[in-house]
């Protein structure tokens, strides 16, 4: 062999090197990396500081973040990656060098769903309430790709599956949220090397108390009624035995779903009250009671066996907007009330009252 050609096979054998080593220069990077475990979501509320793996109570209308949690383990504790300024699993604050930004040069993608009651009204048959109606996840398309999107609490807009009222971005309501995290070898591949999913329907009720979900509720009396949007409407028989009740007072007190009584007994316990203290009497829709003195947020109003929850004072035509402009300041039929009556929706006392006339009953609560 020449000198010349042994050259040009020297040359040869360093290119094949070179383009070899472009080509395997990601994944070489990747031996030795931790392995990576599990999905989480975290729940950060504004000015916290930290995002909590779990559960959280708001006041309605508190802006709150999602951050996707991806589980590693190297031989040690585990270590989480996200972009929250913090993390608090399990109850406690995990240690700041325990929380790391991605630094791979894999690409992630994350898609956030939520999970949320199949139906939004379910009549109950004989049996375990809990039995008959089901969690799924609804993924959101138009939700950032994001390791952290903004909170939102309306819920998946089919019609097949929710009321129009409840899909409005009401301040208020429950919602619970799930992340699958994807990781891509770069950006020009179409599929995913690994994916990870954070808990979904299947671990609900069992793990209710853990699982990421938000309750956003307004202040006083008017606060359980407010916490229900979203939530599935169970409807017993009316020959249903005591452990149906006990059981549907649990499913409302959990976030689960609601029934109608148990959220009215809240109600009630919100403002001190008992069912033997209410003062109800008759009135006309004539503004002559007045909001913020004699009428509050929180108030009952019934006809019948029909018994809302007076939400707000409201110009014509607001039940549904997000955010009601006020109205005149007089108790009449444009105010808005929380009628949970085939699935958690705000009304106005004229849809819900119409033709009751001077039928109609008022019993205060909400100043208290």
């Amino acid at each position: 062999m020449t000198t010349e050609t042994r050259i040009v096979g020297i040359v040869i054998v360093l290119l094949v090197l070179v383009v070899a080593g472009i080509f395997l220069a990601p994944s070489l990077s990747e031996i030795g990396r931790p392995e990576l475990v599990a999905a989480w979501v975290g729940i950060e509320v504004e000015g916290s500081g930290t995002a909590v793996v779990g559960p959280v109570a708001i006041a309605a209308g508190t802006p709150f973040t999602l951050h996707a949690v991806l589980e590693a383990r190297d031989g040690g504790e585990p270590f989480y990656y996200t972009e929250a300024p913090g993390l608090t699993f399990g109850g406690e604050a995990v240690a700041a060098d325990r929380v790391r930004r991605w630094d791979s040069r894999r690409t992630v993608k994350v898609l956030w769903s939520t999970v949320e009651g199949g139906r939004p009204v379910v009549q109950l048959g004989p049996g375990s309430a809990a039995e008959q109606f089901g969690f799924v996840g609804f993924l959101r398309t138009d939700w950032p790709y994001n390791w952290s999107v903004r909170g939102r609490l309306e819920p998946d807009a089919d019609d097949a599956l929710a009321t129009v009222a409840s899909q409005l971005e009401r301040p208020f309501g429950t919602q619970r949220y799930q992340a699958t995290i994807e990781i891509y070898a770069d950006d020009s591949v179409a599929v995913p090397e690994e994916r990870f999913v954070s808990w979904g329907g299947s671990r609900l009720p069992d793990r209710a108390a853990e699982f990421p979900t938000v309750v956003a509720a307004l202040p006083g009396p008017a606060g359980p009624a407010s916490s229900v949007f979203g939530l599935t409407h169970l409807v017993p028989p009316p020959d249903a035995p005591p452990e149906v009740y006990r059981e549907l007072v649990d499913l409302t007190r959990e976030h689960l779903a609601y029934a109608t009584l148990p959220v009215l007994r809240q109600v009630l316990y919100a403002a001190g009250a008992e069912q033997d203290d209410l003062a109800w009497r008759y009135f006309d829709f004539d503004g002559s009671l007045v909001w913020g003195e004699e009428v509050h947020a929180g108030d009952l109003l019934r006809a019948g066996e029909r018994v809302v929850v007076l939400y707000a004072d409201a110009a014509p035509g607001q039940a549904d907007v997000a955010e009601p402009a006020p109205g005149d300041g007089g108790l009449d039929r444009d105010d808005l009330c929380f009628d949970l009556v085939q699935g958690a929706a705000v009304r106005s006392l004229g849809e819900v009252f119409e033709g009751e006339g001077g039928q109609v009953e008022w019993a205060p609560l909400g100043g208290a």
